[in-house]
């Protein structure tokens, strides 16, 4: 009895590595609502240098709780520090209906706050300080 319950035990514990491992991706924005607030921007060009404006401003990213995504054709950039799925890419830009050069403000609560052409981070960071979980926080 004992012989045949070790095969099962391997097997599930092998069942439930392989779900946690595919768990950790993240697949869609809505895992992060409630914790971050998202900006995504889609640009076919100058990825690197919208990377760099989002360095530049690492302090208000952080004190916002923002998660950033630059999308491109085939590739990601972001301050996420979690594993992406391979689909993540395609379904945020077909959830979100994103063209060229678009920027998306996510609030924590998952709605969509903000669609503007280019990236302009002052103006996302006055709309999320406007915000009242946001007006919360600073309080706090």
């Amino acid at each position: 009895m004992k012989r045949a319950l070790i095969p099962c035990a391997l097997a599930v514990i092998a069942l439930t590595q392989t779900a946690i491992a595919n768990n950790d991706e993240l697949t869609d924005l809505q895992e992060l609502i409630w914790e971050n607030r998202i900006i995504v921007v889609n640009s076919e060009q100058n990825s690197d240098k919208l990377t760099d404006l989002f360095s530049q401003a690492n302090h208000g990213i952080i004190d916002r709780d923002v998660i950033w995504f630059v999308l491109s054709d085939n590739d990601i950039q972001t301050n996420y520090q979690g594993a992406i799925s391979p689909n993540f890419l395609s379904r945020v830009k077909s959830q979100y209906q994103l063209s060229n050069n678009e920027v998306i403000l996510i609030g924590k609560d998952g709605g969509l706050k903000e669609r503007i052409s280019g990236l302009d981070l002052e103006r996302l960071f006055n709309d999320i300080d406007r915000m009242p979980m946001r007006i919360r926080e600073m309080r706090d």
